[in-house]
């Protein structure tokens, strides 16, 4: 077990969700909240005397958090409650529309395809969508999008598989809408909401092509292409397995 795992049982320990651990080991250590996620990744680890205010603070030993040598803790209680915790699947926050959104969280818009479907036009899914998600903040900045370029849409289907299995949830970025070859994108074509490779093809036609092999391109002419609106190009998805 690497350090950072030890690291996520500690703060689990008190209570402490994966995505509030930075802030959290940040006050705990006077240090920033940069390089306690830098600790929580495994890029680097913290000193000795901050180990030593960590392991203080969650109740485990130094040395187990430092070295993974020895009991997690001298008290049997800590340690039976860290060994029912899974480093690989971490832990889930349930929330719903009461919850406030931490400081480092966004809200974004989640629709399906049948809420858009029902709309004419993004514009009009957007103001019909009534659930959210709620992203990092952490993870849009990586991806370099604006919060308030956001969309998430969930796919059906079989085209986009092995990628994207039906159920999975894809991130859209509604600010790139020109079309890059290769990439990614949720479009809008006829009344249906559909995730696809975009191609462009010479005298503005456009190339629609799924993951799945079994299912063929479509080319469109410069005049189909006007039954397609493009939503935005994704860059994240969750996939569902």
């Amino acid at each position: 077990m690497s350090f950072s795992e030890r690291l996520l049982k500690a703060t689990n320990l008190v209570g402490v969700q994966r995505h509030g651990a930075g802030s959290w080991l940040a006050k705990k250590t006077g240090t920033t909240v940069k390089a306690a996620n830098k600790w929580l990744n495994g890029e680097s680890q913290p000193r000795r005397d901050k180990v030593q205010i960590i392991a203080r603070s969650t109740g485990v030993r130094v040395e187990w958090l430092e070295y993974g040598t020895g009991e997690l803790s001298s008290d049997h209680k800590v340690s039976e409650k860290l060994s029912s915790y899974s480093p690989v699947l971490g832990s889930v926050d349930a929330w719903d529309s009461d919850t406030p959104l931490e400081p480092y969280e966004v809200e974004v818009p989640f629709f399906s395809e049948v809420e858009l479907s029902a709309g004419k036009g993004f514009t009009s899914v957007l103001d019909i969508a009534t659930q959210k998600l709620r992203f990092n903040l952490s993870t849009l900045n990586k991806a370099g999008v604006s919060p308030d370029s956001v969309a998430c849409c969930k796919i059906s289907g079989d085209s986009m598989e092995p990628v994207l299995p039906s159920g999975s949830t894809v991130g859209v970025d509604t600010s790139q809408i020109k079309v890059l070859d290769g990439k990614m994108y949720a479009i809008e074509h006829g009344g249906m909401l559909r995730v696809k490779y975009l191609y462009r093809l010479p005298f503005n036609g456009l190339r629609i092509r799924s993951a799945n092999p079994d299912h063929h391109d479509e080319e469109l002419s410069a005049e189909s292409t006007k039954d397609i609106r493009i939503i935005g190009r994704v860059f994240w998805y969750s996939v569902l397995l």
